[in-house]
């Protein structure tokens, strides 16, 4: 699972890469989207330091509580068997009720 985060310019939710860095070798932003980011960078605007570090803070708050929800691949599941077996299709259908209102 990755980290989701909300831009504080635009409210839109948005992805980064895990490492908070780019493919094109830029740093990603915890506090606003990619288009918010170019936008600020374009006026000159610095991300705030106590901002971002809020950010990224509720984003791993958010998905330990998403994480936790969800049971752990190596622990064993309940046994969830029937207590009785299953009835056939053919005791739920009555097959010889349905052929006489055919007929």
């Amino acid at each position: 699972m990755r980290l989701v985060f909300v831009c504080q310019s635009c409210g839109c939710h948005y992805l980064v890469p895990p490492a908070l860095h780019y493919p094109d070798g830029g740093r990603a932003s915890a506090v606003w989207c990619s288009v918010c980011q170019h936008a600020a960078a374009r006026r000159g605007t610095a991300e705030p330091t106590e901002l971002a570090a809020v950010a990224v803070l509720l984003a791993v708050r958010a998905l330990k509580a998403a994480l936790a929800g969800r049971p752990a691949r190596d622990q064993p599941r309940a046994d969830r068997r029937p207590t009785r077996p299953a009835r056939p299709a053919r005791g739920r259908t009555r097959p010889t009720g349905a052929r006489s209102r055919l007929a």
